[in-house]
Formats: structure tokens, sequence, C-alpha cells
């Protein structure tokens, strides 16, 4: 890639307040050992506020872009102190931005705020605040050059000198001049076409980025095709790239790729083809579920043109080995400078790192996020594999991957059932094989141990 002239959108930290199930404000550390997190990962139980985390960054991104592009616009839309006024149910079609009480927590009316703090210093912190006054909302965006403990202290004393002053005081004067440089930067980060923050739910394969309306299968085939046919090296190779990653996949490896419209009543329609040579043709559609889902996930970070890009539940549809496969592209991807950051919103251990937030929810319905290493006790880890022992995963579903080589010696090399009993007198858990259990209980051809 070539080398690019805005500043890197990599967040180190995160402070939400009054947004959603986030009241505080609440503050989520995005760095580990003084470097932001390359791919940090999001777990918790459901409605712990995970996705409210993610809609966060994505409205900070939709609101700045939003406040910087009219602010210096013909109707100057603004008050002197920097404050755009929108009414309740205002909607602005391309930034995707609506004013509802409903993203405020339940009975609160205080200022929202969402403050990103960035990695490059360059860009140091900016807030978002959304204050509700009346029958309008005042959307202003601050900025402190130089990122402090507390976003909040007491501000540094300036002059004005002629620029537009950002929120009562508590953020460095934002210069007239500056403004251009900074919408540059939230709005294009990755140059011409390119977008700050790209969220993917990956459970239904459906995304949203500013500008943007589409389901994903379509636009992801219109930009698949884009890149195939296009003249320019890098989106060329951005084509190549795609195909070689999705060859990583054993079931699609033999497969050529190709993406083309095809006619359909009322006009046209782009896909992808999935070509075993004289034998087979397959479009996206009809592959599998697990198939569609690698499709979705390796597109959706090569084609969104996004220097952030939010996966929520990557692992939806994918075997264990494909779901660690998918883990070490993606992180490929942010070490190739595709994008700045990735997160992950995830319920398995197979896409962590070093550490990662955990999302909960007090009695009182506020998200809580705490940062902890993604297993505990190192030391028995390292002294059970020292004794050959395998760690696994369970998700709270129950689902786990059993070793090979205890698949084979239960004979359960194509799968089958395992039964988990307590054992007398210790009870402990024990597993059985089915085989083993018809035996025990008189059921199989063998009499019942004990007879």
């Amino acid at each position: 890639m070539n080398a690019r002239a805005t500043p890197s959108l990599l967040i180190s930290r995160l402070v939400i307040e009054n947004f959603r199930t986030f009241r505080g404000p609440t503050e989520i550390d995005l760095s580990s050992g003084g470097a932001a997190d390359a791919m940090p990962v999001l777990h918790g139980a459901n409605g712990a506020g995970k996705s409210n985390a993610l809609a966060a960054i994505d409205l900070f991104f939709r609101a700045a872009s939003f406040w910087l592009s009219s602010v210096l616009g013909p109707d100057g839309m603004g008050s002197q102190d920097g404050a755009l006024k929108l009414q309740w149910g205002f909607s602005n079609s391309y930034f995707g931005l609506s004013m509802s009480h409903r993203s405020w927590p339940p009975g609160v009316r205080d200022p929202q705020r969402i403050a990103v703090h960035f990695d490059d210093a360059r860009l140091g912190a900016l807030r978002v605040t959304l204050t509700p006054s009346g029958n309008d909302v005042l959307l202003r965006l601050e900025r402190r050059r130089s990122a402090p403990a507390n976003f909040w202290e007491a501000p540094r004393t300036g002059k004005n000198a002629g620029g537009v002053v950002l929120k009562d005081g508590t953020g460095d004067v934002l210069q007239i001049d500056e403004i251009s440089p900074l919408q540059n930067a939230l709005e294009a980060p990755l140059g011409p076409g390119s977008k700050p923050f790209f969220l993917l739910d990956a459970r239904r394969r459906d995304f949203r980025a500013i500008g943007e309306q589409k389901l994903l299968p379509a636009t992801t085939a219109e930009r698949l095709l884009a890149l195939a046919t296009s003249l320019d090296p890098e989106e060329t190779e951005r084509w190549r790239a795609f195909v070689e990653l999705i060859h990583r996949f054993k079931t699609l490896s033999d497969r050529e790729i190709s993406v083309l419209r095809a006619p359909v009543a009322g006009g046209e329609v782009t896909d992808l083809r999935f070509e075993v040579r004289g034998k087979q043709i397959l479009r996206l559609s009809e592959l599998s579920s697990g198939e569609q889902q690698v499709v979705a996930l390796v597109a959706a970070v090569l084609t969104s043109r996004a220097s952030l890009v939010a996966i929520e539940e990557p692992e939806m549809s994918l075997h264990p080995e494909n779901q660690e496969l998918v883990r070490d592209i993606l992180r490929e991807q942010v070490q190739r400078g595709i994008v700045d950051q990735i997160f992950l919103e995830s319920h398995v251990q197979v896409f962590d790192g070093p550490e990662v937030l955990r999302f909960s929810r007090s009695p009182e319905g506020e998200t809580l996020v705490t940062r902890q290493p993604s297993r505990s006790d190192r030391e028995l880890q390292a002294r059970a594999r020292e004794s050959g022992a395998e760690e696994q995963w369970v998700t709270p579903d129950g689902y786990t991957r059993l070793p090979s080589d205890m698949r084979h010696k239960l004979g359960l090399q194509s799968g089958g059932y395992l039964w988990f009993l307590r054992s007398r007198p210790e009870g402990r858990w024990e597993a059985w094989t089915e085989a083993e259990l018809d035996e025990q209980l008189g059921f199989g051809d063998t009499p019942p141990k004990g007879a």
C-alpha cells in the first residue's frame, strides 16, 4: 500500500457517558503496555453492553463528521460557541445520524458524551457532546491536542483568535484552518472513498457505514467487481489478496473465484462464482453458511476501505479451525496496514489477545467494563501443558472441541455424543461415550458391569 498522509485512527481509550446502558462516565481502556490494542476483543453476556460500545464509536464518527461538514457550511447551522442546534427527530440519511430520546438511558436527559482518545498525537482526544435543550439537541465537537488522564479535568486557558469555540471552555479552541484537515482525517482516513468506521453484524451479515445503507451480499459483490476490474494496481492487489485469503480455507481452496453481472428479471445482479473447473459452479448464496461467513468477513475487511472495522460475533457458523484461521487473517490485515484496528465482539476465546474487555451489567442495569487477562492463572496453564494437558474453551452454550488424540481413543473420529456423569463417592465429573454408557446401564449386548 502507498504511504498515507492522514493520521492513524487507532483508538487507545474510549469514554462513554449517558449512552444507552452506559452511565458514568464509563472508561474503556484499549491499550496494554503503553501500546493501543490492534484487535480489542469484547466479551460478556447477551445484553451486557458490548454492542452499545460499538454503537457509541459509530455514533461518534457520524456526529463528528456531520459537525465538521456543517459548521462551516453556507448556513452556519451553529451558534457562536460552535454548537449545532438539531431538533428531536432530526435525521440525515448520508451520515446516518438521527436524534432520538431512545439513545439515552431511561429517565436520563443529561448531556451525552463520547470521548475518543487516538493513539496518534496529531489527533489527540476528540469528544462529541449531545445536550438536550427543550425541543432541540445541541451537538458539539471538542478537541484536546494532548490527551490528559481525565478528559474532564480543568482546561487550559487560551485565546479564541477567531476560531470556533468548542463547548463551554472544556476543550481547546479549534481554529478554522484546522477544521478541513481534521475533516479529511476522520472522513477519508485511508484516502478518497475510505471511511472511518465500518460495523459488520456477522449474525445477519449486515453492515452500516457512512453513506451506505445496503445489504451486505449485493454490496460486497459490487465492491469485489470494482476491485477485480480496476486498472488501479492497489485495487487489483486487494482482489488478489481476497482470492488468496479465501483459498486458505479448505473447502474453498480448489475453487476459482470470479465476480460478474448476470441478467435477472427486471435488470442485472452482481454475484460471486465459485467454480471447480468442468465440474461445478456455485453462487455465493449456494455456499454453506460457514463458507458465506468466511467470504463476508474477508470481504468486509478488504473492501470496506475503513480505518476501523468492528465485527459482531465473527464465530457464527464457523468450525473452531476456521475460527482460528479467521482470527489469524484479521490480525494479518492490521499488520499489513489494510486497517488501523479491528474490534471483535465475541463469545469464544479463540479470538482473544493477551487481555480482553469484559462487559457486565449492574443490578441497576448500568454497563460495567473491566480489562482482564484473557485466561486466568497462566502458571497453571504452563504446568498443565508441560504434563500433556490441552486447554479447551467451553462456550456458554456448552460447546467445545476435543483434542484429536482424545477423539481417536474414544472412537469419535467422525463425532458423536459424550455423556457427563457424577462419579461416586468423589463427586467428580466423568465423560462417557454412548457405547460405554450402554454397557454400564445394560442397554448394550454386554451385561452391565458388576452383574
